[in-house]
């Protein structure tokens, strides 16, 4: 689906009072914590607070160690890379590892599906409840029609239907598409779209823009990889990974010594960010 259906807007978080917050003592600037909100786009505020100021806390502590540590450099953000270079270890993942992870793992090692797709959008705001309503209703109706179509045996109304009520370019073109892969269309709708069958989907897809009639004219199954074509991506996770823990075990021993108010630290593998 192509971006001239419609326009994805990050979410702005609302101008709220924001908590204080100090590492060792030493309180971290409230212009800072606010420029950092953009940074963590969420619908709720107070995640965007909590992600914002720990984002803050973690790099305080880790530059005040760097300083204690006698690690000066030209900014703030190569002592930190310096700092956790020479204070982390972990062990490469060696070639049993790597196949025994591709072995329980396959199913991420595959060809995404290519699949050529029609389409008919109809078209509601994200908060437009009445529209939205409207619009999963009248996509009922055609795919309705267009299952008795098939039922009946009689030529599709598909590409006219299209014409006629789509809310897409597409519908110039019958609504078709064209071939889909992986990212090519916003996340919610290729979610939905890539594990449907060939033929008329007796669903909507529900979308950021609204609802999609949609039919599959042809689908290719994605294909298993061999370990040998994926020996380096599934190496390089598995370091990646590895990296990862012993960072976020590092930052986890100068969390646990510091004194921290304003915000409680909560480890997961999106917030930890060197």
């Amino acid at each position: 689906m192509s971006s001239s259906c419609g326009t994805n807007e990050p979410t702005t978080p609302s101008k709220e009072a924001l908590p204080v917050i100090t590492v060792n003592g030493v309180a971290i600037n409230e212009k800072d914590l606010a420029n950092e909100l953009q940074y963590h786009p969420n619908k709720n505020f107070n995640v965007v607070v909590q992600q914002a100021g720990q984002a803050l806390v973690i790099r305080q502590l880790l530059i005040d160690e760097a300083k204690k540590q006698g690690i000066a450099l030209e900014n703030d953000e190569e002592a930190m890379q310096k700092l956790v270079e020479q204070n982390i270890s972990y062990d490469a993942p060696n070639e049993e590892i790597c196949q025994r992870y591709f072995e329980s793992n396959k199913e991420k090692f595959m060809t995404m599906p290519l699949m050529e797709v029609d389409h008919i959008l109809l078209a509601a705001a994200k908060d437009d409840i009445e529209g939205r309503d409207a619009a999963k209703n009248n996509s009922a109706v055609i795919i309705s029609q267009l299952q008795q179509e098939i039922n009946n045996g009689e030529p599709s109304s598909f590409a006219a239907l299209a014409k006629e009520y789509s809310a897409c370019p597409s519908k110039e073109s019958g609504g078709n598409l064209g071939q889909l892969s992986k990212g090519q269309t916003v996340p919610e709708f290729e979610r939905q779209l890539m594990p449907l069958p060939e033929g008329l989907s007796d669903k909507a897809i529900e979308s950021r823009y609204g609802f999609h009639v949609v039919n599959i004219n042809r689908k290719i199954e994605g294909k298993q990889l061999d370990y040998a074509m994926v020996h380096d991506k599934v190496r390089g996770y598995l370091i990646n990974s590895a990296s990862h823990l012993a960072i976020q075990a590092y930052i986890q021993s100068l969390v646990e010594v510091a004194d921290i108010e304003g915000v409680e630290i909560k480890f997961s593998d999106e917030n930890i960010h060197i």
